[in-house]
């Protein structure tokens, strides 16, 4: 199944008419999980559809969505980068150590494999084109967000998924007016934004050089 038929099985769309650079609001059609979070559920189902198999998910903590969407995408393997280093007073690198063995435990039934680094460290040893899942949720400042789609876009090859968690007004709107620049410098159309408490953008990687 394609990018398109996926979605449109799990989604139903209404538009944003009060911005410029239009999103569809997705709706999903069925509820799964947990409250508030229905629109990450049905993108995993929307990644097993669309069969997808090697994919990489940039801010891993705990693990909870890796989780969430290996357990749909059941045939994808998927590549956890996370560096697990202290970035605020309150957490401490014991803590993220902590945090880091957790996930390592909870990943080791599904197909993933933690890198322990920043995602600009690694970018360079994953082929262009060699993925067909994207999922970013790291440093959510508009810089670091930037630098992500830039470098790992490339790596994500045509019809394949690209998603950013936190589309919202969290961490002063830096994941909103990255995903907003992107997406008018490349004239990205459609794109989507999830209706959850934290929505997720996304769209189908369509050429080559975005």
């Amino acid at each position: 199944m394609n990018f398109q038929e996926a979605v449109y099985k799990h989604f139903k769309f209404t538009g944003r008419a009060f911005r410029d650079n239009l999103p569809a609001l997705a709706i999903p059609k069925f509820h799964w999980g947990n409250q508030g979070d229905h629109g990450r559920q049905a993108l995993a189902r929307v990644a097993s559809d669309m069969q997808c198999r090697r994919g990489v998910e940039i801010g891993t903590h705990r693990g909870d969505s890796s989780i969430m969407w290996l357990k749909q995408a059941k045939k994808m393997h998927l590549s956890c980068i996370d560096p697990y280093v202290t970035y605020n007073a309150r957490h401490s690198q014991n803590a993220q150590n902590a945090v880091y063995a957790e996930a390592v435990e909870r990943l080791k039934p599904y197909n993933a494999e933690i890198i322990r680094a920043a995602s600009l460290d690694v970018v360079d040893s994953f082929e262009d084109r060699s993925l067909d899942f994207l999922y970013i949720d790291g440093d959510h400042e508009f810089d670091p967000v930037v630098q992500d789609l830039v470098r790992w876009a490339p790596k994500v090859c045509k019809g394949g998924l690209i998603l950013l968690h936190d589309y919202g007004v969290f961490w002063r709107g830096g994941v909103v007016k990255a995903v907003d620049a992107y997406t008018s410098c490349h004239r990205i159309d459609p794109w989507y934004v999830t209706r959850d408490y934290m929505p997720t953008a996304f769209w189908e990687k369509r050429i080559c050089h975005e």
